[in-house]
């Protein structure tokens, strides 16, 4: 809004400095036509018809300048210094002093005529204007119409793909789950047979982690490909996190990884699936783990806000609406600090996509399926990260009550 104001006040100062110029060269025009007559002799005729014809000159530069109010101003301006020429000094050439009258009545014409065309062509110049600048906003809008397209193609795309895997998930679950649990109870029963140290037992201990792993990628795709609706109960957000707090309890000590927690007082009980929401805040916090291999410190907090910011003053936050009645509702704001390695600008937009991780032992599910869960409690997450610095998620809910 200032910035629109501040080109609007810049745009009226340079017409206005564009108007006193351009004043400014019709009067000093005017000025040299009128002392050239003044101090030329009677007889130089010639001079004097070529002079009279240099007033056409600022009468239809100020006519185009200025439109009607020019075309009016000037011939009467350039006849008021014309005349006192005419009628003190042209007096013993009668028939040229009823020339000189004349010409000052055309100056008149010269100007109405050529500045109402110079008005109806400035109206005409504004209307293309218009256009133009509703063309630049029908552009623009169609422009956002198409992005929401094709962001709602990509959205279409991706749950169809989404139902794809969640049929092939249910199809695949026991043909693979039960022989890796065969594989796993075969290679821990034959580990028994060697003592550690032997080359075999170190082969039989790689395959059991590596069955492990796999076990754990496909019970993560599970749960992202047949994730449940939400089952709404009352429950206090604050709860949640420190019930997440104390799984990791001993994962903070022994990577020694300091936590500064600070939970909002006034966070009431909301109808939220507790079950879910701790998969979710675990999943970030140990993503935020994982970036702190040298340690760091750990920043949880939690605050109620409204839709002008935080205790109603304006300028922060951001609006969540009920998708249900469409109303501005009061959210709660979760956010997850962290000190570690941050994530790079380029990879920033796509840690949220499945199957997307830096990490060779990750799956890339584990955010993917925090943000459907917030997703399906009518939230938003987002993400801002440094390298070096760290990174912080910011997890929004509705408050329902």
């Amino acid at each position: 809004m200032n910035k629109m104001k501040s080109e609007t006040t810049k745009t009226d100062f340079e017409k206005e400095y564009r108007d006193k110029k351009r004043i400014l060269i019709i009067f000093l025009l005017l000025s040299l036509i009128t002392v050239l007559h003044y101090f030329t002799p009677i007889r130089d005729k010639q001079f004097h018809d070529m002079f009279r014809r240099f007033y056409y000159i600022p009468i239809i530069l100020g006519s185009f300048w200025f439109g009607i109010r020019g075309g009016i101003v000037i011939p009467i301006l350039a006849g008021f210094l014309f005349a006192p020429h005419v009628l003190f000094q042209w007096r013993e050439f009668p028939t040229k002093e009823i020339d000189q009258y004349l010409e000052i009545i055309v100056y008149f014409a010269v100007g109405v005529v050529t500045g109402v065309v110079a008005e109806k062509e400035k109206k005409q110049r504004k209307k293309y204007q218009q256009a133009a600048r509703n063309l630049e906003v029908s552009y623009k809008k169609l422009q956002a119409q198409t992005a929401e397209l094709l962001e709602k193609d990509q959205q279409l795309i991706r749950a169809d793909r989404l139902a794809t895997m969640g049929e092939l998930a249910a199809g695949l679950t026991h043909e693979i789950k039960n022989p890796l649990g065969s594989i796993l109870g075969a290679a821990e029963i034959m580990k028994d047979d060697y003592s550690p140290g032997e080359k075999k037992y170190e082969f039989l201990e790689i395959m059991i982690k590596e069955v492990n792993r796999l076990n754990k990628s496909i019970s993560n795709f599970l749960s992202f490909a047949k994730l449940k609706a939400p089952q709404f109960k009352l429950s206090n957000v604050n709860d949640i996190l420190n019930s997440v707090k104390d799984l990791v309890e001993f994962r903070l000590q022994k990577e020694k990884i300091k936590i500064d927690i600070g939970l909002d007082r006034n966070l009431k009980e909301m109808r939220v699936d507790a079950e879910q929401l701790e998969q979710a805040f675990l999943n970030v916090i140990l993503n935020s783990l994982q970036a702190m291999k040298n340690g760091g410190t750990l920043k949880i907090y939690t605050r109620v806000m409204n839709p002008e910011g935080l205790n109603g003053s304006k300028g922060e936050g951001e609006n969540i609406q009920s998708q249900r009645d469409n109303k501005l509702l009061m959210y709660v704001e979760i956010g997850i600090d962290d000190t570690g390695c941050g994530i790079p600008e380029e990879r920033l937009n796509h840690i949220f996509n499945p199957f997307f991780t830096t990490r060779e032992e990750g799956t890339g599910l584990g955010l993917a399926i925090t943000k459907r869960i917030i997703e399906a409690h009518g939230g938003n997450i987002s993400v801002e990260s440094r390298q070096g610095e760290g990174t912080k998620f910011r997890i929004r809910l509705p408050l329902r009550n």
